[in-house]
C-alpha cells in the first residue's frame, strides 16, 4: 500500500525527486532506460489505426453477441510482429517498442468498444435511436478519462506493486513480444501455445465438435439450486496460470459463495424469477444469478472501489503533490530528471484535460447529463478507473467487469438524479456511458503500461498512442453501432446485446423504484466483513459478480500454476533458477493460449459478419448432439491440460543436469 509523506521525511521537491529515482527498482526492463530505440514512429502509428478499427468493429459484435469482449493487445501484438518481420524482409525495420506502440494503440479500440456496446447500446432498448455524433463524443470524452486518471496511478500500481499485481495480458504481451524479438525457444513455445489454443477453439466454436462450457446444478436435501461448472477455454487457464493460485482463489471462493450459497438460499426462499419458476434447477439458478446475484456483486465492488481509493489515498496525495510541482516548475518531472522509462505524460495535462471533460460533460449539448451527471461521471470515473486498474492487474482485461461498475454507477447516478425530478433513464446511462468507457479504457492502458514497464518503453509516448487510438476508436464507435442496430436489430437473436439490455432494465427499476436494494446492501455488508478480515475485496467481489463458468476454468490454470511449481520445488536447488526456467516457460505458453483464443475469436467474428453460421451459431457445426459434445468437452479439457503441462515441463533440466 502506498503512503503519504511521513514526519521524518516532509513531501518537498528534492524528497519527491529521490522517490521518483529509486522507485523503479524493479526486474531489468528489455530496453534499458538509457537506450533509445525507435518507438512512437509513423509506421507505428499507421498500423495501430488500421488494427484499431478492425478490433473495434470485431469486438463491438462479439460483445453484443456473446456478452464478452476480448483482450486485443496480444493478438494485436502478433499480427503486429508478423506485418514487422514482412517490412523487415522488404528493408524496412521495426523495433520492439514499436510493435509495443502497435498494440497500445490497437488495444484502445477493443476497450472502447466494450464501454460503448455494455451502456450506450441500451438506449434501443429505451426504443431511442442510435446517435453517431452523440455516441462518439460521449466514447471520446470517456476514454481521454481513463487515460488522464490512470496516468498518476501508474507508479503505485505498475512499479510500485510490480510483484503483487501480474497484469496478466500485460506481462503475456511483454513475453510474446521478447519471445518474437530473441527468437530463440520462446518463439516456439508460443507458437505451441498459439497452435493448441487456435485448434482447440476452431473445434470448438467453429465446428461445434465439443462443448467448452460444462455445468450442471443439483440438489442437497431440501436444498435446491446448487450449481457448478466452468466455460474450460484456453485463454481463461492461461490467465489463471499467470495470475497465479492465490488470487485465483480468490476469485473462485466469490464464485462459491454466491452459487453454492447465496443461490440456493434464495431459489429454496422462493426467489426465482417467474419466468424460470418451472424451468430445470440450471435455468433457475442462471436467473437468480441474472436478477439479483449480480447486484450483491455490485454493491460488494462499490464498497471494494471505496476502500481501493482509500487505499491509494498516499498514491493520490503523492499525485497532486507531483501536479503542484511541476506547475510551480520544480521536481523531477518539470526539470527533466527523470530517466526515460519515468517520464509520463505532465500532470498540467492531466489536470487541464480533466476539467475541460467535465465542462464539456455539462456544456455539450448532445451528452445531456446536465450538472449533477457530469460531476456524478467525473467522480465516480476517477473511482472505478482506480478498480479496473487495480481489477486487471488481478484477474485480467477479458474478466474485468465493466458491466459491473456500469451497474453501480447507474445505481448511484438514477439514486440522485431521481431525488432532482430526473426521469429519463437515457440521462442515466449516457452518465453510466462515460464511467465504463473510462474504467474499460483505463483497464486496458494499465495493462499495456505493464507491458510498456517490462520492455522499457516510454509511459508518455504509449499515452499519446492511447489517446491517438481513442480518437480514432471514438470516431467510428457510433458508425459501427448504428451499422449493426440496421443489419441486425440490437436486441434481435443475432445481437442480443445482455449487458446493454440490462443496463436499460435497471435503469428505468432505479427511476421507478424497482431496483434490488437489499442485494445491493448484502454485497456491501459483505465487502466491510472481507475487509476486516484483512482479505482481498475486489477478487472476491469479482468472484461473485461473474458467472462461477468464468471463475472455474480461471482456479484451474491457478492450480496448475500450484502444481508445477511443487513438483518443480522438490527437483530444485538453492538458487530457484529451476523453477525460475519453469515459470517462464509456463507464462510463455499461456500467453500462447490466450493469443490463439483471442485470434479465433477475431476469425469467428469476421465470419458472422459474413453471414456464415448466424443460424445455428457454430460457421461450420458437425451437427454433433448435445451429450457427445459434453463427453468430447471433458476429453478436450483434458488433453488441453496434458498438453500444456508436457510443454512446460518438456526437457526441463534437473538440478543435477546444471
Amino acid at each position: 500500500m502506498a503512503h503519504g509523506p511521513s514526519e521524518e521525511e516532509p513531501d518537498t521537491s528534492e524528497s519527491r525527486t529521490a522517490r521518483e529515482q529509486t522507485a523503479e527498482s524493479g526486474p531489468s526492463p528489455y530496453v534499458p532506460a538509457g537506450k533509445s530505440v525507435a518507438e512512437l514512429t509513423i509506421k507505428a502509428v499507421a498500423i495501430g489505426l488500421a488494427l484499431n478499427v478492425v478490433m473495434l468493429t470485431a469486438n463491438m459484435y462479439l460483445g453484443m453477441r456473446s456478452g464478452m469482449t476480448i483482450s486485443a493487445s496480444i493478438p494485436a501484438a502478433v499480427i503486429s510482429m508478423g506485418l514487422f518481420y514482412g517490412l523487415r524482409q522488404a528493408g524496412i525495420g521495426g523495433t520492439i517498442l514499436e510493435n509495443n506502440i502497435v498494440q497500445t494503440m490497437t488495444s484502445a479500440g477493443e476497450a472502447l468498444a466494450a464501454g460503448v456496446i455494455f451502456t450506450i447500446a441500451g438506449v434501443t432498448f429505451l426504443d431511442q435511436p442510435i446517435d453517431i455524433v452523440n455516441t462518439a463524443i460521449v466514447a471520446i470524452l470517456g476514454g481521454l478519462l481513463g487515460v488522464l486518471f490512470m496516468i498518476p496511478m501508474r507508479r503505485y500500481l505498475i512499479v510500485d506493486k510490480h510483484e503483487e499485481l501480474p497484469y496478466p495480458e500485460g506481462t503475456a504481451c511483454a513475453d510474446v513480444l521478447e519471445a518474437g524479438s530473441r527468437g530463440d525457444e520462446g518463439v516456439k513455445l508460443i507458437s505451441f501455445g498459439f497452435l493448441v489454443s487456435f485448434v482447440y477453439m476452431w473445434l470448438a466454436s467453429g465446428m461445434a465438435a465439443f462443448r467448452t462450457t460444462i455445468q450442471t446444478a443439483f440438489s442437497a436435501g431440501e436444498t435446491d439450486g446448487f450449481a457448478i461448472g466452468g466455460d474450460f477455454t484456453p485463454a481463461l487457464i492461461g490467465v489463471g496460470y499467470i495470475i497465479g493460485p492465490r488470487i485465483a482463489g480468490y476469485v473462485f471462493g466469490g464464485g462459491l459463495i454466491a452459487w453454492m450459497m447465496l443461490i440456493p438460499l434464495l431459489i429454496t426462499g422462493g426467489f426465482v424469477p417467474e419466468s424460470a419458476a418451472d424451468a430445470a434447477l440450471m435455468t433457475q439458478a442462471d436467473a437468480v444469478w441474472d436478477e439479483y446475484i449480480r447486484y450483491v456483486g455490485a454493491g460488494a465492488m462499490i464498497v471494494g472501489g471505496f476502500y481501493a481509493v482509500l487505499s491509494m489515498r498516499g498514491t493520490i496525495a503523492d499525485a497532486l503533490g507531483t501536479a503542484v510541482a511541476e506547475i510551480r516548475g520544480s521536481g523531477a518531472a518539470a526539470t527533466g530528471e527523470r530517466k526515460r522509462t519515468q517520464r509520463d505524460l505532465p500532470m498540467k495535462v492531466v489536470v487541464v484535460g480533466a476539467v475541460l471533460i467535465a465542462l464539456a460533460l455539462v456544456a455539450v449539448p448532445q451528452v445531456q447529463v446536465g450538472l449533477l451527471g457530469g460531476v456524478i461521471a467525473v467522480i465516480a470515473a476517477f473511482l472505478f478507473v482506480a478498480v479496473s486498474a487495480y481489477l486487471v492487474g488481478v484477474v485480467g482485461s477479458s474478466s474485468n467487469p465493466v458491466s459491473g461498475m456500469a451497474v453501480a454507477t447507474i445505481l448511484i447516478a438514477a439514486l440522485a438524479l431521481r431525488s432532482t425530478g430526473v426521469s429519463d433513464p437515457v440521462v442515466v446511462l449516457v452518465t453510466a456511458s462515460v464511467v465504463a468507457i473510462a474504467a474499460a479504457v483505463a483497464g486496458d492502458t494499465s495493462q499495456d503500461l505493464k507491458t510498456g514497464y517490462l520492455l522499457g518503453a516510454t509511459p508518455r509516448n504509449q499515452q499519446i498512442a492511447q489517446v491517438i487510438g481513442i480518437a480514432i476508436s471514438a470516431l467510428f464507435a457510433g458508425w459501427v453501432l448504428y451499422f449493426f442496430h440496421q443489419a441486425y436489430g440490437i436486441g434481435s437473436e443475432t445481437i442480443p446485446a445482455p449487458q446493454a439490455g440490462m443496463m436499460a432494465l435497471i435503469s428505468e427499476g432505479v427511476l421507478t423504484g424497482t431496483a434490488q436494494w437489499g442485494m445491493i446492501l448484502i454485497g456491501a455488508v459483505f465487502a466491510f466483513v472481507l475487509i476486516l478480515m484483512d482479505v482481498p475485496v475486489l477478487p472476491f467481489a469479482v468472484g461473485i459478480y461473474l458467472p462461477i463458468t468464468l471463475a472455474t476454468p480461471i482456479f484451474l490454470g491457478g492450480l496448475l500454476r500450484a502444481g508445477i511449481d511443487r513438483y518443480v520445488a522438490r527437483k530444485d536447488d538453492e538458487d530457484g533458477s529451476l523453477a525460475e526456467h519453469t515459470t517462464s516457460r509456463g507464462r510463455i505458453v499461456a500467453a500462447g493460449l490466450i493469443t490463439g483464443e483471442a485470434i479465433m475469436g477475431i476469425v469467428i467474428g469476421a465470419l458472422y459478419i459474413t453471414g456464415i453460421g448466424n443460424a445455428e451459431g457454430a460457421p461450420f457445426p458437425l451437427g454433433l448432439g448435445g451429450q457427445t459434445q459434453t463427453i468430447l468437452g471433458v476429453v478436450a479439457v483434458v488433453a488441453l491440460v496434458g498438453l500444456f503441462v508436457a510443454s512446460v515441463l518438456r526437457n526441463a533440466p534437473d538440478a543435477a543436469d546444471r
